[in-house]
């Protein structure tokens, strides 16, 4: 049912919301020369779809995104996604909706038969009840990433020399099948990266393609706690990878090779990221002796151990590396200290975090959504029995995954070291927001977050645990980047890392970064002390 409901100009509201605002979904259609806008809430009981008709205006786009504007303004609206098919006349509808008015574009075909509201449910499907949007898979696990900026959008924020540079790189691949392989669709920085980076490729007519393996709670459980804890030597000294963990990995993999296996026989060159596919490489290699294979390690591997006989750590890598040695190429962070010695300096490359500028984690927004985003992450705190984050005082935050790496337990210990230091001097105190994501493939999160809650009912934390806020977070990029760019000072205390992507994204954000001089984070200790 379609009811025009409310008309931009008419509400006395009052501009600053006292509550979450309620969350709508939009569709945006032209037929001839009248625009229709119509939007509903996600909830079954909403059945009613609000809508909006008045003719084109000369610029159409202008015209819709005033019309959001002012009804989300009035009548404390949050408007999460809008369709719209597209037309020369929206020609920059979408990246404008993502960037100005924090709304996720979603593309339909010019198809007559799909109606305004049809177009919107089709899309809420893809929203989970937390208003978040799920990754959109194929049947081949293929990861689609949402299209929301142009190519002029990431032509202004990159220096003239980088953009011709990328421009020249896109144009050699013009022809060649590129494929990325990883273990997740969201949960932690390589999916992050992959999203941002299959977006840039296809702005640029690259034919890229990313896909994901078969979740296996078995299989992660041994990759997480005896591969990658156990290259990061953050694991118990008696972790070791055991002949049934290898058979269960390898049956895993052969699944995934079964799955894939036509993607292989077509690709021109396969990213490998991390150890969870590095099972693949010799069944593309046996596919597809012609594709060129990368094997992309965003960890810190203690080489000091893997190289070492004896150590869980040179049991791990040798399972590994018989994988990892068939491909031709081997990209790590710019350490050495990250490249165990049998991998052969030819096939060595080096590449730093990345991040990207536009998507939800990095882009500019304006404090009417910032605010909106600290009232939703105080929502949060309240339904897991935490008291919201009092907005009057200063916050300090890290964001980083629940992991043993992430030295949690020196966060707590520093910021108590704080307060005391500050209660001394009669100064006032600032809080401290520990929060992260959780990833499909990471089981250590729900232990490493009961842990710091255990360590919080004890001496002598307990006196001011209600200053410290720790968060698991549904992937609201949005929160994250609202924290980072409200808090006083960003920790980023871990004490193994093999891809300091925080501290970039903070830096980026003009946020001063407190960071151990540890792995990755050697390549920017110079930066992190400018910034401190």
């Amino acid at each position: 049912m379609l009811k025009n409901v409310y008309t931009p100009g008419t509400s006395n509201a009052s501009t600053k919301p006292t509550a979450n605002p309620t969350a709508k979904y939009a569709g945006i259609r032209l037929e001839d020369n009248t625009l229709h806008i119509a939007a509903t809430r996600k909830s079954e009981q909403d059945a009613e779809f609000h809508a909006f008709t008045q003719p084109l205006h000369e610029d159409g786009v202008e015209q819709v995104l005033t019309f959001l504007r002012q009804a989300a303004q009035e009548h404390n609206l949050q408007y999460i996604a809008s369709t719209f098919t597209h037309d020369p006349r929206f020609q920059d509808l979408h990246s404008r909706l993502w960037l100005e008015e924090d709304i996720v574009p979603f593309h339909l075909p010019a198809d007559t038969g799909t109606t305004l509201a049809s177009g919107i449910k089709t899309m809420m499907k893809t929203f989970d009840e937390q208003n978040i949007v799920d990754p959109v898979l194929t049947s081949v696990n293929e990861v689609l990433p949402s299209e929301l900026v142009t190519k002029e959008d990431y032509r202004r924020v990159t220096p003239p020399a980088d953009f011709a540079r990328l421009e020249a790189l896109a144009q050699s691949l013009q022809g060649r099948k590129l494929i990325f392989i990883n273990a997740t669709p969201r949960g932690g920085g390589v999916a992050l990266m992959r999203h941002a980076l299959i977006r840039l490729l296809r702005l640029f007519d690259v034919d890229a393609h990313w896909y994901i393996l078969q979740p296996s709670k078995e299989v992660f459980d041994i990759t997480k706690t005896k591969v990658h804890n156990v290259l990061q030597a953050v694991s118990s000294p008696d972790t070791v990878l055991t002949p049934d963990d290898i058979q269960v990995y390898e049956s895993w993999t052969e699944e995934n090779a079964a799955m894939l296996h036509e993607v292989f026989t077509q690709a021109n060159v396969v990213v490998i990221d991390d150890p969870q596919p590095a099972g693949l490489i010799p069944h593309i290699k046996r596919v597809n002796p012609e594709a060129k294979i990368i094997y992309r390690s965003h960890i810190q591997i203690v080489s000091s151990l893997a190289n070492q006989p004896g150590t869980p750590q040179h049991v791990t890598w040798s399972f590994l590396w018989e994988k990892i040695q068939l491909a031709d190429y081997f990209v790590s962070h710019p350490m050495s200290m990250f490249i165990p010695d049998n991998v052969p300096a030819n096939k060595v490359f080096y590449m730093p975090a990345t991040t990207d500028p536009l998507d939800g984690l990095n882009k500019p927004l304006s404090e009417k959504q910032l605010d909106t985003y600290m009232q939703l992450f105080n929502t949060y705190l309240e339904a897991a029995g935490q008291a919201p984050l009092d907005e009057t005082r200063p916050f300090i935050v890290q964001i980083a995954r629940f992991d043993p790496s992430k030295g949690i337990p020196d966060v707590l210990d520093a910021y108590r070291k704080l307060r005391e230091m500050l209660e001394e001097q009669c100064l006032p105190v600032p809080q401290l927001v520990i929060a992260g994501n959780g990833s499909i493939d990471d089981p250590d999160g729900v232990p490493i977050y009961n842990l710091i809650w255990n360590i919080l009912q004890t001496a002598p934390y307990a006196r001011f645990a209600h200053d410290i806020k720790v968060l698991r977070l549904p992937h609201r990029d949005q929160v994250l980047n609202m924290l980072l760019r409200r808090s006083k000072v960003v920790l980023q205390l871990s004490t193994k890392e093999g891809f300091e992507v925080k501290v970039t994204e903070a830096l980026m954000k003009g946020r001063p970064v407190i960071a151990y001089n540890v792995g990755a984070f050697h390549s920017r200790s110079r930066m992190v002390l400018l910034a401190t």
